[in-house]
């Protein structure tokens, strides 16, 4: 591109060049007005082209065809001067071309910005006068929009090049790594190591951070302030006797702690946590006293399970090679600069001011009906305001609801249902961190309801009518004075909130469908995200619903796309998706009956020493335990009776249970061998009679003429005695979960097998015809489309 240019303007100034001899340039040469640039007068000006052009059409005659003259090539000026530049050099005499010396490094052109100025100025011009784009109008080499495509971003996306890349969107190389951690690590002086509590080997560590001091964290941790307060990912975390356990991997945006000054007038409650009498006196010296416990809970095994995210929870090679301050804690990392791989959770200014506007003050309680829901296009940041707006909701709120509508990328249950959940903690940390079993949820099959709109929508209502009758306005059932009680928030118990979190397809039936949700819904309040950088007329506009009984409009705060980090372009949404079910199966959630009257426990640690295909499965009888199969999703109902039994064999499927007299069962056949009871076609139970208890895993099933079968779930046993139901959709286990890890690296056997014996897997690429993935081109137009 250099040579191209000087050679341009070598041949512009040659007349200027030929006619005086070159000097050298001046230091620094006054300004003044450039002369007009004349192109050079051709040597043989050709006559007839200064005659009009003549109407009378040429004839010619019949036995003389006209002879085609050969096309010639007009070459530049500065080629027909000679074949190399031996005149003179033209590159001494510009002022504006810079002089690459053979020892000068390539990465020379891009260290200053101002020599891009002074190379390029009609380029730079060109593209700093036209307005940027987000999209093409229409490109023959881009896929045209298909307003059904509501899944994640097609890996087959074509980039837009006709957009300058400007070194201020992808960040220079030169530019020095963000500071993540401001806090300065010194043992004895602001940094003590504490003994381990009796019983207990978990290992403690106290910090003593200055007001504005910035801690970040790698690993799997639980944050308890002893005094002052701290910011936790945009949250107040006030002086408590509770420990937040804290997950924090490098796929998904670190969170901060960060010390916040401490008021005049505010004093520390007395802590369970016995000081050192050196802590003790150093105390009126800083702002915030915050205890890190290391937690040992087996989720860091997920990535060798899933080794998409192999050693996700550990340092990478960006950072073994800077020097880290030890903690004295176990799988846990100060991270005291960015880099490509780390991200840090930034919350903006204007999504902190918009929650602040829905917090009930502390005098007291909102008048409004809380119910607040978030919506906006993919990859816009929802899921990530919604988890803020749950977690500020919990500091002023005992308990808040969550209703999850999105399918494919779900907060607290895998993917493919959609769930109510009562959250009574603030959650620090990504979906998979914290599988929970729901108050209640309806099984939809697939990460899309495209297939099942209606029930899509049925299961909404039905969810959203069980949170006004069972949970908005509920007294709680523990103590008299349970509510009045201070556990030093002050925080309202006569009311829960609900956060609606909503899903990204906002195209064609997508927009339909989140309208008719915002209808079901009802919202008080809607936090609508706008992308500027598309410019789509058919989608779901972030306009005011009118709630139900005419009380008006519901107000919207309009919010701004937060840009992807850095690290979750390492992953895609299948990724996370596949982490989430693997998560989900491989949780321990407590077996004990909850004492809360709406329970929705969450998993407390994670069973990863043991791949699926080596975990004890449940071995039931399904003529004892299940009243009906149902088969749902596109292409089931042409599976026939006498085949379901293969089609449930490893397959995932629902655990439902259902109202008495609620089934519409068929009588059974008589029939020499046992037959499940499955109907072809049959539609899903009714979401105002049923509930999802969770997912399973068909093991194995028995042949035809035995009734046996085995199921792996992490379903507590005390719930599975409801389930009556099993409901099978499009979803399936990810490929990892199929693998033995133990083996993997060895020679990939599963659980003493060779690899090729496995049923359900196969190795390496498919044959024949149509073994490759099928690819639909939306590019290809017709010539009268052109």
């Amino acid at each position: 591109m250099l040579s191209a240019v000087a050679a341009r303007k070598a041949r512009l100034a040659q007349p200027q060049t030929e006619a005086s001899p070159a000097k050298p340039p001046e230091p620094a040469p006054a300004p003044a007005v450039p002369e007009p640039k004349t192109k050079p007068t051709p040597t043989k000006p050709n006559p007839s082209s200064q005659k009009p052009p003549s109407k009378r059409k040429t004839t010619t005659p019949a036995g003389n065809p006209p002879k085609r003259k050969k096309s010639q090539s007009h070459k530049p000026a500065y080629q027909q001067q000679g074949r190399y530049f031996v005149q003179q050099d033209a590159f001494k005499t510009q002022d504006d071309v810079i002089r690459v010396d053979q020892t000068d490094s390539e990465s020379s052109a891009g260290s200053s910005s101002s020599s891009g100025d002074e190379l390029y100025p009609p380029t730079i011009a060109r593209f700093s006068g036209a307005k940027t784009r987000g999209k093409r109008a229409w490109s023959p080499s881009a896929p045209l929009a298909d307003s059904s495509d509501e899944e994640g971003k097609d890996p087959d996306e074509q980039i837009p090049l006709d957009q300058p890349f400007l070194a201020s969107q992808a960040g220079n190389a030169t530019d020095e790594p963000k500071i993540l951690s401001t806090f300065q690590p010194v043992w004895n002086k602001n940094v003590f190591h504490l003994p381990a509590q009796h019983g207990a080997s978990q290992k403690r560590t106290l910090l003593l951070l200055g007001a504005s001091e910035a801690v970040t964290l790698l690993g799997v941790y639980s944050v308890t302030v002893l005094q002052g307060s701290v910011s936790l990912a945009g949250v107040t975390l006030a002086p408590s006797t509770i420990a937040h356990p804290v997950f924090a991997p490098r796929s998904s945006p670190l969170p901060i702690i960060q010390c916040l000054p401490r008021r005049k007038s505010s004093s520390s409650p007395p802590t369970s946590v016995d000081l050192p009498p050196q802590v003790a006196a150093l105390a009126p010296n800083f702002d915030s006293i915050v205890m890190l416990q290391e937690l040992h809970t087996g989720i860091e095994g997920l990535g060798r399970i899933c080794r998409t995210f192999d050693g996700f929870f550990s340092p990478s090679r960006w950072h073994r090679n800077q020097p880290r301050f030890n903690l004295g804690l176990d799988n846990v990392y100060l991270l005291p600069l960015q880099t490509p791989d780390v991200s840090p959770l930034m919350v903006p200014p204007q999504w902190a001011a918009a929650v602040a506007t829905v917090i009930p003050t502390s005098g007291g309680e909102n008048d409004k009906r809380p119910v607040y829901l978030v919506k906006g296009p993919k990859n816009s940041g929802k899921s990530t305001f919604a988890r803020l707006l749950l977690n500020r909701l919990l500091s002023r709120y005992r308990r808040v609801a969550y209703l999850e509508c999105d399918l494919g990328q779900s907060e607290f249950t895998p993917g493919g249902m959609v769930s109510l959940n009562i959250v009574e903690q603030p959650i620090f940390g990504p979906p998979f961190s914290h599988p929970s079993i729901p108050l209640a949820a309806h099984y939809v099959g697939a990460t899309s309801p495209r297939t099942s709109p209606s029930h899509y929508l049925d299961s909404i209502y039905a969810l959203m009518q069980q949170y006004e009758i069972d949970v908005q306005n509920a007294t709680l059932d523990e103590d008299p004075g349970d509510d009045d009680e201070d556990d030093g928030h002050g925080r309202i118990g006569s009311s829960i909130p609900l956060v609606v979190n909503t899903m990204g397809w906002t195209k064609g039936m997508g927009a339909d469908l989140a309208r008719r949700v915002e209808e079901i819904i009802a919202p008080s309040t809607i936090f609508g995200f706008t992308n500027p950088a598309v410019e789509d007329e058919t989608t779901y506009a972030a306009g005011p619903v009118a709630p139900p009984h005419g009380a008006g409009c519901s107000p919207v705060h309009f919010l701004e796309s937060i840009p992807p980090a850095l690290a979750s372009s390492h992953y895609t949404a299948a990724d996370h998706r596949n982490l989430n079910f693997l998560s989900y199966f491989h949780a321990v959630f407590p077996h004990d009956l909850s004492p809360s009257p709406y329970p929705s426990p969450s998993a407390t640690s994670w069973h990863t020493t043991l791949p699926l295909c080596a975990q004890s499965p449940y071995d039931v009888d399904w003529q004892e335990a299940f009243e009906k199969v149902i088969l749902t999703g596109a292409g089931m109902e042409d599976v026939v009776p006498s085949e379901v039994h293969r089609t449930l064999n490893g397959a995932v499927v629902a655990l439902v249970s259902c109202e008495p007299g609620t089934l519409d069962l068929e009588p059974p056949t008589e029939s020499d061998t046992p037959l499940l009871p499955y109907e072809q076609g049959a539609a899903l139970p009714l979401p105002n009679a049923s509930k999802c208890l969770g997912l399973a895993l068909v093991r194995s099933i028995s042949p035809s003429t035995q009734t046996r079968l085995q199921l792996l779930t992490p379903v507590p046993s005390h719930l599975l005695g409801a389930a009556r139901v099993l409901v099978m959709g499009e979803l399936q286990l990810p490929v990892w979960g199929m693998l033995d890890f133990r083996t993997l690296d060895d020679g990939g056997e599963i659980a003493g097998y060779e690899r090729g014996k496995v049923p359900y897997l196969r190795w390496g690429k498919g044959e024949g015809a149509g073994g490759e993935r099928r690819r639909v081109r939306r590019n290809l137009m017709r010539k009268g489309q052109m």
